[in-house]
């Protein structure tokens, strides 16, 4: 309840995602981020190295890994979340392209002893933001809560 009357965002692994929904952990996690995107207007649910999900309005997407070899997984979910949010504060609206530079920024962290992005690094990733049209043709509109296809 909480949640849902405060939240705008909502990030999570699948584990804590089924948690919130009281779902049995043999239930999928694009199941629980379609159940909490009826809730909260933009969900993220990660799946380690099988991807993540961005649920929006009871549909989810589905966002694969970014090949890396695993070195620390320590911060790769704030990792992840910093892409999104990085997405959404660049005015982003594609969330296939906001979704697949959240994977690409969890891919460099984990592949790396620590947390900290290289200054390189950071600044390949944020240049890969794709700001324009095009992607998966849906878009979202945090301030109104509205999502279009274009």
């Amino acid at each position: 309840e909480i949640i849902g009357k405060h939240a705008d965002i909502l990030f999570a692994n699948g584990d804590e995602a089924r948690a919130l929904c009281h779902f049995s952990s043999k239930e999928s996690p694009i199941s629980a981020t379609r159940y909490l995107s009826h809730i909260v207007p933009l969900v993220c649910v990660t799946d380690g190295p099988r991807g993540s999900f961005i649920g929006v309005k009871g549909e989810a997407l589905y966002i694969p890994p970014a090949p890396c070899v695993p070195v620390d997984t320590c911060g790769a979910g704030d990792a992840y979340a910093a892409g999104i949010l990085y997405g959404l504060l660049r005015g982003a609206s594609d969330l296939k392209g906001m979704g697949g530079l959240a994977s690409r920024v969890a891919a460099v962290v984990v592949g790396q002893q620590g947390t900290r992005l290289r200054l390189q690094d950071a600044t390949e990733l944020a240049a890969s933001l794709p700001l324009g049209s095009g992607g998966s043709g849906i878009c979202l509109d945090v301030l109104s809560n509205h999502i279009s296809s274009i």
